[in-house]
């Protein structure tokens, strides 16, 4: 594992940070706090961070327009204007209440994948669903703990895990819907002598795949063909989900989560900025 430059790049100490959507039409870095029920956002070049309470458990989002983000919540999606912090819900879950929806991102279609999971952590398990163009409909079903949900630029591949197999897997996916067009194949193990389990990913320029590795104080890199390139170590313990920052974006974050931490550092729940050369790509339109 290398060593690298770290520094805390915004500081709110949450439960369970997750979902880091890079906005680039208005150059800031969008995050959910699922346990607190909250979702916040950081300029870019700024040095404020807002927080918009909400009335669920928020877990991701995708971008709808300079002023508009469409965030995947415990029972459904809804729009949230991050100008007035207006929410309005647009469709609802088909999932009961002892569930809430995890990790997601848009596809370069403008389809929206989101996965679901018991509340718990324990209960029955949960799916990937995709939202494009008004309708819902499953993708994956029996996922314990849905994450690394990324694709290719191209939008001719999706990588997602369940986290308890420490597998991440590719699946062809059309370029034009976002929907899964073929059989699924391991395009990483984790090794049995790695700390933690992969959580979120995000997919650079170059076709890297970024996973923050939950328990494991790692943010590791896997080549497009899934060999491992590079581990940097960080200052936290349980990252969650990697984003790309910088009007160039040309520099990388991973929200981090405190929950069930007994003896938890400051940096833990914080974004934390990992100093090192990158590469990255602007997030998809979601289509409504």
């Amino acid at each position: 594992m290398k060593v690298c430059e770290t520094s805390i790049w915004s500081n709110e100490q949450l439960s369970l940070g997750e979902g880091p959507l890079t906005h680039h039409l208005r150059s800031s870095l969008v995050w959910c706090d699922i346990n607190g029920s909250a979702v916040y956002e950081r300029g870019f070049a700024g040095d404020e961070t807002r927080k918009f309470e909400l009335p669920v458990l928020p877990s991701a989002a995708g971008i709808l327009d300079e002023k508009q983000v469409l965030i995947a919540s415990e029972i459904d999606f809804r729009v949230l204007d991050l100008e007035s912090g207006a929410t309005e819900t647009v469709m609802e879950f088909p999932e009961d209440r002892l569930m809430r929806s995890n990790d997601g991102r848009v596809h370069p279609s403008g389809a929206f994948w989101i996965g679901t999971m018991a509340k718990d952590g324990n209960g029955r398990p949960g799916a990937i669903y995709r939202f494009f163009r008004g309708n819902l409909s499953i993708l994956v079903e029996g996922i314990v703990t849905p994450n690394s949900i990324c694709f290719s630029s191209d939008g001719t591949t999706a990588y997602y895990t369940d986290t308890p197999s420490r597998i991440i897997w590719k699946v062809p996916t059309d370029p034009t819907t976002g929907e899964i067009i073929g059989e699924r194949e391991v395009h990483v193990g984790l090794r049995m002598d790695a700390e933690g389990q992969p959580d979120g990913s995000v997919v650079d320029a170059e076709g890297n795949l970024w996973n923050s590795r939950w328990g494991g104080s790692s943010l590791d890199v896997y080549g497009p063909h899934g060999d491992l390139i590079s581990s940097y170590q960080l200052p936290v313990e349980q990252p969650t989900c990697p984003a790309f920052i910088g009007s160039e974006l040309d520099q990388i974050v991973t929200t981090s989560a405190r929950v069930d931490l007994k003896d938890p550092k400051q940096s833990d729940g914080c974004v934390i900025r990992i100093h090192i050369p990158v590469k990255g790509v602007k997030e998809p339109i979601v289509r409504l």
